[in-house]
């Protein structure tokens, strides 16, 4: 159809891109998506606990050891991850509002979206361990608070559990021929105490010195009525328990060092892999959404 002028005329239809959709991010799915997600993997790390449980033990030489807890640990949390994000993100992409753009568009917005279901639940789960860690440290705080009605209960286990003090004390245990401590003596310092010290200040080299060991072994001839042969002998045997007490101290320190650098690792993976998880799984959700899947026949009862 030509104007007056002569020039055809060009209808201008108006298009759209997008199908009633108020926002490139369908946050109701995402945060639907996120809270399945979270409730899955507590589920599965509850039944986790369990298994870890089982099969570990305080005792020497009992459970598994710690490169197989570590492997069974890593498969776990990567089970545990992959599935909880593998739901949450189809469900999301699922339920997800149809829109009408390319293929290829459609598929990057739906892994976004599952990305997004990636990053809340992550959230939401550190939230949660935080928030179970404060008050795990505050009902210990109260305990400790409210065990101080039992003084004398406490000091003995205090006493008892203090590795120092049973050195200070097996130091000057008194011999069966020591002699009376009745008569009057110039005033001094406590020994316990100042072999205490002297331990306490070897702890962290795990050693104590020459001048020490011998300026021991003077306190316990003194005051245990040994010999100065028997005192020494005495004060080289606590100072080799000492030693391995101090290296078996560092072991430990070292070994949880390690094992605190391969869970941050397995972590840090298991998130990785996880977001791949959910990406894909949300990209799988809306293509079945477009396509009508039905899956009816799976969950009928009869």
């Amino acid at each position: 159809m030509a104007s007056l002028s002569g020039q055809p005329e060009v209808a201008v239809v108006a298009t759209t891109t997008e199908l009633d959709v108020p926002s490139s991010i369908d946050w109701a799915a995402v945060i639907a998506g996120a809270i399945v997600a979270a409730a899955i993997s507590f589920v599965l790390l509850t039944f986790g606990t369990a298994i870890g449980l089982s099969i570990t033990s305080p005792y020497p030489r009992e459970g598994v050891s710690v490169t197989v807890f570590l492997i069974v640990l890593a498969l776990w949390m990567i089970w545990v991850s992959l599935s909880s994000f593998f739901v949450g993100g189809y469900l999301t992409g699922r339920m997800r509002r149809r829109i009408g753009l390319s293929p290829h568009e459609v598929e990057v917005r739906d892994g976004v979206h599952g990305l997004l279901v990636w990053a809340l639940g992550t959230l939401m789960g550190a939230l949660i361990a935080t928030w179970m860690a404060t008050g795990a440290a505050k009902t210990g705080t109260e305990a400790a608070a409210a065990s101080t009605t039992a003084t004398s209960f406490t000091s003995a286990v205090s006493k008892a559990a203090d590795p120092v003090g049973y050195l200070t004390d097996s130091l000057f245990r008194p011999a069966p021929t020591a002699p009376s401590a009745a008569q009057p003596t110039a005033v001094r310092s406590d020994p316990r105490a100042e072999a205490a010290r002297i331990f306490a200040r070897s702890a962290t080299s795990g050693d104590v010195s020459a001048d020490d060991q011998a300026y021991l072994a003077e306190l316990v001839a003194r005051d245990a009525g040994l010999s100065p042969a028997d005192a020494k002998t005495r004060v080289d045997k606590v100072v080799a328990d000492f030693r391995s007490a101090a290296q078996s101290a560092r072991d430990a320190a070292e070994k949880a060092r390690r094992f605190g650098l391969l869970l941050a690792f397995i972590t840090a993976a298991t998130l990785v892999v996880s977001a791949a998880g959910a990406w894909w799984a949300a990209t799988r959700g809306g293509n079945h959404r477009d396509e009508g899947r039905d899956f009816g026949a799976l969950v009928h009862w009869a």
